[in-house]
């Protein structure tokens, strides 16, 4: 179920002729699973069908990194995006880090807000920062 899901997600935002849809749609089943045991996934569930998704991965014993928040087109807006987003900060706090860091497309004002809402702020943090992206954190200890 996670890799048909996460597929769907990669082909909505970036499209199905972008390299990491590429590479991550001839995936084998052992390279799924790694992914799964390597990093936590979170699903929202509307009426037992997986309609969003986000990562996050443990970096250190000092922060845990959010990744690609998606959620279906046709259940935006609704408040998912704050569920995933808790679901996974919380996960973070049981890990007992100090901050969660994220990055955004800087004009995506939905995902923005979003973020902004649960108290994430603009970082400076260089270490993951793209072009056209910002960096955001959150202190959770």
């Amino acid at each position: 179920m996670f890799a048909a899901v996460r597929l769907r997600a990669l082909a909505d935002a970036v499209g199905e002729d972008d390299p990491s849809f590429r590479e991550e749609v001839s995936f084998t089943a052992a390279q799924w699973r790694r992914r799964l045991r390597d990093h936590a996934q979170f699903a929202a569930l509307l009426e037992e069908r997986p309609v969003g998704l986000i990562g996050a991965q443990y970096e250190n014993a000092e922060a845990v990194y959010l990744y690609s928040l998606w959620l279906d087109p046709a259940v935006r807006g609704r408040g998912l995006a704050h569920s995933l987003v808790t679901a996974a900060v919380d996960w973070a706090g049981e890990c007992r880090v100090r901050t969660v860091k994220l990055r955004v497309a800087a004009d995506n004002m939905a995902a923005r807000g979003v973020y902004e809402d649960l108290g994430f702020t603009i970082s400076h943090d260089e270490d993951h920062r793209r072009d056209g992206e910002l960096m955001m954190s959150l202190s959770v200890r």
